[in-house]
This record gives structure tokens, C-alpha cells and sequence, in this order.
């Protein structure tokens, strides 16, 4: 959906310091503005978690081709350097990383699942006839498409390399800027398939007269703001994830048997909360020695027809 800006997960956002590692907190006031006054309005703002909830539930709660609950278009912007202007300029980012996480967590939900789907023998005919859906709204279900779409790819691949089955490197891989392509399908990653990343401070009401591919970017200034370029966030690595609420844990505390886009039986034993948690192990730990990934050298560019 629109250019989600989510790939390049671990170069861009270092991107889940999630539950486990989610209760790292939310850093500070990401805005470099000399003036007292709305740094203190901002601080107070943007540490408002209730704020932050209600975008996380806003996406979460717009599934398919529901109405589209995304408010942060609504939340007043005042432009000039007072503590009310900073108090909502905070508020407005508690409220889009909320939006942002719930899109983030279901697509590692989905890239899980679509790995599993397509780590089979018939993993050509399973990406032919596979179809993508883009909902334009940013939330739940678009990332979780989006991230079946990317995983069924890795999946595939890993599957026919004879590599083990393993969703979360496949996805740490994809992270780091690896695309694959099926030229015998038509079927790939990034540029060369039909996901469109949805990108932090994009109002998902706009997305559906604006669905152009654009490249997959580091969070920007949000462009339904249109925040004076002094304001601009300068922090890239700002964390976006917050501890989670009881009620945004139950959500995740469930093993689905199938996935969500088809009725093949899924062989991943762990609930959506293990495998966010996972990850959130998984980048923490890979942080401090930056390996690289297992390869995958079949890329986008060299992987020719068999």
C-alpha cells in the first residue's frame, strides 16, 4: 500500500525493539528546536501513551476494506515555537508510531506466514496463482499482506536452495536490502513485486489517489504535517515501539493453524507474541556484532530462469 517504508527494517528503524525488547522505553524528544517552551510542550506530548494506543488500536482496527479509522489528520498543528504547539507536534508522533507499530508487527506476522506457505515443493505454482491485495489503509491487514507477499518469496527460495526452514533469517535478510526475483512467475520483492510499503506519517485516507510506487525510504518528515524543516525529526533510530498494554498483548497471544490468506496448514509452532519477541532477540543481538546474514546470493539482479 503506498510505498510502506518498511523494508530495510534493521538498516532504517533498527526496527523492533519490541516487547521484550520494546520495554527499552521511547526515547526523547526527538526535535533539535532551540526554543524552551515547545521542547517541554513536545516531551509532554509525545510521552502521552494513550495517544500513542489509540493509533496502534486505530490501525489495528481497520481491517480489509473497513472504513479507515486513522485520526492523526485531526490533531490540531500549530506553527510557531510555543508549548502548545509542541504538545501537539507530540502528540500527533505518539499517535503515528502507534498507527506504525501495529502495521510493523503484522507484517513480520505475515512474512512468517507467507515463508511458510511457500516452503513447499510446489512453490512455483504457490506464487503463479498467490494473489496480492493492497487494502490502502495502513493498518493491520495491509501489513500483514504486505509482509506474506514479501516472506512467500524468501520462502520460496530457501525452499528450492534446499536451505532450512528459518521465516526469522529470511527475514533479517530481506531487512538488510536483499530482493529476490522468480523469473519464471513473474514474482518478487521490493521493486519487483507488487507491495507497496506504507510509510511512516502518511495519512491512509490520501492512499487511495496516490498509489505510484515510490522507493523504499527512512522515515521522513511526515508529509500531512507539513512541518517547518527546523522541526524535522533528525533522530532515524528513534524508538517507535512502546511497552505493550495488556490488552495489545492478548491480541498477539495466538497460534493460528492457518494463515490468513490461505488454508495450508501452517508448520510454525510458535504464537504471534513468540515470534515478535524473537525478533525483537534477534536485532538486539545481531546489533552487537553486525554478522552477516546467512547468504543469499540468488539476488534480484542474478537470479535467472531455471
Amino acid at each position: 500500500m503506498n510505498t510502506k517504508s518498511i523494508s530495510h527494517f534493521r538498516n532504517q528503524f533498527v526496527w523492533l525493539v519490541l516487547p521484550a525488547a520494546l520495554l527499552l522505553g521511547v526515547s526523547g524528544c526527538p526535535y533539535p528546536i532551540n526554543t524552551s517552551d515547545y521542547d517541554l510542550g513536545f516531551d509532554e506530548g509525545f510521552l502521552q501513551d494513550d495517544w500513542y494506543w489509540e493509533g496502534y488500536f486505530d490501525g489495528y482496527d481497520t481491517i480489509d476494506f473497513t472504513p479507515i479509522y486513522y485520526e492523526g489528520d485531526a490533531i490540531p498543528f500549530i506553527d510557531d515555537d510555543s508549548y502548545d504547539a509542541g504538545y501537539w507536534d507530540g502528540v500527533w508522533y505518539a499517535y503515528n508510531d502507534g498507527y506504525f507499530v501495529d502495521y510493523r508487527y503484522a507484517f513480520i506476522l505475515g512474512f512468517s506466514e507467507g515463508y511458510d506457505n511457500a516452503y513447499w515443493p510446489d512453490y512455483l505454482d504457490f506464487l503463479a496463482n498467490d494473489e496480492h491485495v493492497e487494502f490502502l489503509n495502513g493498518g493491520w491487514a495491509d501489513g500483514y499482506n504486505d509482509g506474506f507477499s514479501e516472506g512467500r518469496v524468501f520462502g520460496a527460495n530457501d525452499f528450492e536452495q534446499d536451505l532450512p526452514f528459518d521465516w526469522l533469517d529470511a527475514l533479517l535478510d530481506y531487512e538488510s536490502g536483499t530482493d529476490l526475483y522468480f523469473e519464471e512467475v513473474d514474482v518478487g520483492t521490493g521493486e519487483f513485486g507488487p507491495v507497496f510499503l506504507y510509510e511512516y506519517g502518511t495519512d491512509p485516507h490520501t492512499l487511495k489517489s496516490a498509489t505510484v510506487r515510490k522507493p523504499r525510504t527512512d522515515r521522513e518528515t511526515p508529509s500531512i504535517r507539513q512541518t517547518d524543516e527546523s522541526k524535522a525529526r533528525t533522530d532515524k533510530d528513534s524508538d517507535y515501539f512502546r511497552p505493550l498494554t495488556d490488552e495489545a498483548r492478548q491480541t498477539l497471544e495466538f497460534q493460528p493453524e492457518t494463515s490468513q490468506r490461505t488454508n495450508r496448514t501452517l508448520r510454525l509452532d510458535t504464537s504471534w507474541l513468540e515470534r515478535i519477541n524473537a525478533y525483537a532477540a534477534e536485532t538486539k543481538s545481531a546489533a552487537k556484532a553486525e554478522a552477516p546474514a546467512r547468504s543469499r546470493a540468488i539476488s534480484a539482479e542474478t537470479k535467472s530462469a531455471k
